[in-house]
């Protein structure tokens, strides 16, 4: 037995096999909606993703500003008495 032979055997087994195999119609249709299907829902993610990074980037921000900027506290409404002396 060559090399050869082993090859011819192999694949005139194989192409028997690939004769009694019968293709769906519509694999191809139903492969590409999957993979649309699943790139959308990972745009979909990754937008939510993007969207919740940058509004949590935001509110962070906007802590840090007014936590930040105290305002001066109020005058005090206390009586001062002045003292004239002549």
């Amino acid at each position: 037995m060559s090399v050869d032979d082993a090859e011819t055997r192999l694949r005139d087994t194989l192409d028997s096999i690939a004769q009694s195999v019968s293709p769906s119609p519509d694999a191809y249709a139903k492969a590409r909606s999957e993979w649309q299907r699943r790139d959308r829902r990972r745009r979909l993610i990754m937008l939510v993703l993007a969207v919740l990074i940058v509004a949590v980037a935001d509110i962070v921000g906007l802590w840090a500003l007014h936590s930040l900027a105290q305002p001066d506290p109020p005058p005090r409404h206390e009586r001062i008495d002045v003292i004239v002396q002549p």
